[in-house]
């Protein structure tokens, strides 16, 4: 009897002990299912910040080590994420990668205010910290993307580790820097005036079926004519910059000026940018470069994806030497 009783307490253990294992076995297949699907799909989602749904594009993160930086995305002037489409699963084999559509545009909820550089980046920045999205951040912007990752960068320098402009809207370039270069292509003093007030002056009635795409529009408008004041006395980090620049002309004929040659204006106006973002390089204070892609045009990621993956790998590489 002794021997049967010690026998089953035996049988009960190694029971107990083989229930114990399949649990184990399960909790870690299905943390593998997890992992696995983090890894392989995007997680593609509305995310409520402060009231407002923002839709939001992540990838990478679940393997993201402290420390390293994470990818965000700043899209052009009312272009929703879906734009970066040709560089997301790239990117996201070099780096953890967010991006999102800005209030108003796309599947965002729209906010009846005006998308200011402060306003972009408090609400970015809050999504991000919802998220658990921590520094540091390499910010990529296009378009008028690179006017709103100028501004971030500004207002929280110490959260960057890089800047990447995908032919950024002209943040450097002043109202007399554009007079002058309509005067060298020979349109006329008054003509220059009158071109002027039609694009920086002219009311535009607000668009309330599309403010995302409107607001931005006339936010830029707004920047142009004080010529980037509040962006550019914001202080610049020192961080690595590169800057894209498209230097394919595509501009339809329909859409040529009749006061000066189109192309001419496009060559000139991209040498002359080339020099200025040159100088925003050089003021960071560390190593930077503009690649400039003549069969690329302004939406170069999507012109030529390799290239611009291909750089952003040498910017991280040369962040963890």
């Amino acid at each position: 009897m002794l021997y049967i009783e010690v026998h089953n307490k035996q049988i009960t253990i190694i029971q107990h002990s083989i229930n114990i294992l399949l649990l184990a076995l399960k909790l870690f297949l299905l943390w593998l299912a997890i992992m696995f699907s983090l890894s392989t799909q995007a997680q593609e989602q509305l995310v409520n910040v402060n009231g407002n749904n923002y839709h939001v594009y992540l990838k990478g993160f679940e393997n993201r080590k402290v420390g390293t930086p994470a990818l965000i995305l700043e899209n052009g002037h009312g272009v929703g994420l879906g734009n970066w489409d040709t560089i997301l699963e790239l990117l996201a084999q070099i780096a953890p990668v967010f991006a999102y559509d800005r209030a108003g545009v796309e599947k965002s909820d729209v906010q009846y205010k005006m998308p200011t550089i402060n306003q972009v980046a408090e609400n970015l920045k809050s999504i991000l910290t919802t998220l658990h999205i921590s520094p540091p951040y390499i910010l990529i912007g296009h378009s008028l993307g690179g006017v709103y990752i100028r501004g971030y960068a500004g207002l929280y320098p110490n959260e960057i580790d890089g800047l990447i402009f995908i032919d950024p809207a002209d943040f450097s370039e002043t109202k007399e820097d554009r007079n002058i270069l309509l005067r060298d292509l020979g349109v006329a003093p008054k003509r220059i005036h009158e071109m002027e007030q039609e694009r920086l002056y002219k009311k535009s009635k607000i668009d309330s079926l599309h403010f995302g795409p409107w607001s931005e529009g006339e936010e830029l408008k707004n920047l142009r004519l004080t010529d980037f004041t509040e962006l550019n006395r914001l202080p610049l980090p020192h961080v690595p910059i590169y800057f894209f620049i498209g230097g394919k002309f595509e501009v339809p004929v329909e859409r040529w000026s009749k006061d000066f040659s189109q192309p001419a204006f496009f060559t000139l106006r991209t040498s002359r940018d080339m020099e200025r973002w040159k100088k925003v390089v050089y003021s960071s204070g560390d190593e930077g470069g503009l690649i400039f892609l003549t069969k690329s045009g302004h939406f170069v990621h999507r012109d030529d994806p390799k290239a611009v993956v291909g750089n952003i790998k040498i910017m991280i590489e040369s962040l963890n030497k």
